[in-house]
């Protein structure tokens, strides 16, 4: 089993149309689909202009340690109230470059790069789920963020619905908002699939506990993870995601991928009424628009947002409309304080 194969059953940026169809079939649970109230956000695709893919000059770096003896890096700009970004699995806090240009005028935008990924350490804790949802109160509590609106993107959102259930007392304590961005409340890989999906990833850790290399076959580039994006990607977001893919770690690619295939957060979802968005591309391969569904069916006080035409790359494909609907959601949440504010005489 090669590189591309391990990513494709760990729900990475090449699960494709296998995963998306079987989970589509899937019956949905929960709230009825005419109950959920769905919003589009839409209009021509346009191609995104290649300087929102780099950095601000003016973004700050910091680490925080982890409880476990690990570390997490962090990219920052911008003041106002706290907007945590977490990334993707096989990606990177640079994948939210668009938002640190867009958004750091009103908001004090925080990217991290979750364990094993970019400048980010694991600890003794390794990898999996639940170290990642420690790690999401850890930045609240050591950067002593409140109101905060955080914003989890496939993996990343898996890790901050397992937050939401180990952490209730900081959710409480320190955050608005909870943004789900192109993720998934269960089954990353189909259950029939499951079984042999943990053999082989457990077979691949193997080889490189023995000190050899993952085959990293010719192709790992901009072609592979198209299926990530929807119509018209841009050309630089294509080779960015291509370049964080080659290079993470292989103990931690795996390791990462084999927690995926525990992921269940269907329970926590439910006890969860903080206000929250789902937001999904309508072409989106990896976790597409059934299960976002499913994910909002489960929360209690959510909005199903839908970009047409979009993939799993949202905030590299539609920065403008995740502005928008991070906005919107904000000024939901800030509108009950200012109408319970006395009128003035």
């Amino acid at each position: 089993m090669d590189r591309r194969t391990i990513i494709f059953l760990s729900g990475g940026v090449a699960t494709g149309m296998a995963v998306g169809a079987a989970v589509a079939r899937r019956r949905r649970r929960g709230r009825r689909e005419e109950d959920l109230v769905t919003v589009t956000y839409g209009g021509p695709s346009r191609r995104v202009p290649d300087p929102l893919f780099d950095l601000p000059d003016d973004t700050v770096e910091g680490t925080v340690p982890t409880g476990d003896g690990g570390t997490l890096h962090y990219l920052e700009r911008g003041s106002g109230r706290p907007l945590v970004l977490l990334h993707g699995i096989t990606l990177r806090a640079d994948v939210w470059a668009p938002q640190l240009h867009q958004l750091a005028d009103r908001y004090r935008v925080i990217a991290v790069d979750l364990r094993g990924h970019g400048g980010s350490v694991a600890g003794s804790s390794g990898y999996g789920m639940g170290p990642l949802g420690d790690d999401v109160a850890t930045v609240l509590e050591s950067l002593d963020l409140r109101d905060a609106v955080v914003v989890g993107h496939s993996m990343g959102g898996m890790g901050l619905m397992q937050f939401c259930g180990a952490h209730p007392d900081v959710l409480g304590a320190r955050v608005a908002a909870l943004v789900f961005m192109a993720t998934r409340a269960h089954q990353v890989v189909p259950a029939h699939l499951r079984r042999a999906a943990i053999r082989l990833a457990e077979g691949r850790q193997a080889v490189v506990d023995a000190g050899r290399p993952l085959p990293k076959p010719p192709g790992l580039g901009p072609r592979f993870v198209r299926p990530a994006f929807g119509d018209r990607p841009s050309r630089r977001a294509l080779a960015l995601v291509a370049e964080m893919v080659e290079e993470m770690d292989d103990t931690a690619l795996l390791t990462t991928a084999r927690g995926l295939l525990d992921h269940d957060a269907r329970i926590a979802l439910q006890a969860t009424a903080t206000p929250s968005l789902v937001l999904v591309g309508s072409r989106d391969l990896l976790t597409p628009v059934s299960s976002a569904r499913h994910l909002a069916g489960l929360l209690p006080n959510t909005r199903l947002v839908l970009f047409p035409r979009a993939g799993h790359q949202l905030m590299q494909e539609r920065p403008e409309g995740v502005a928008r609907a991070i906005d919107d959601l904000v000024a939901e949440i800030e509108r009950p304080a200012e109408e319970a504010e006395p009128a003035e005489a």
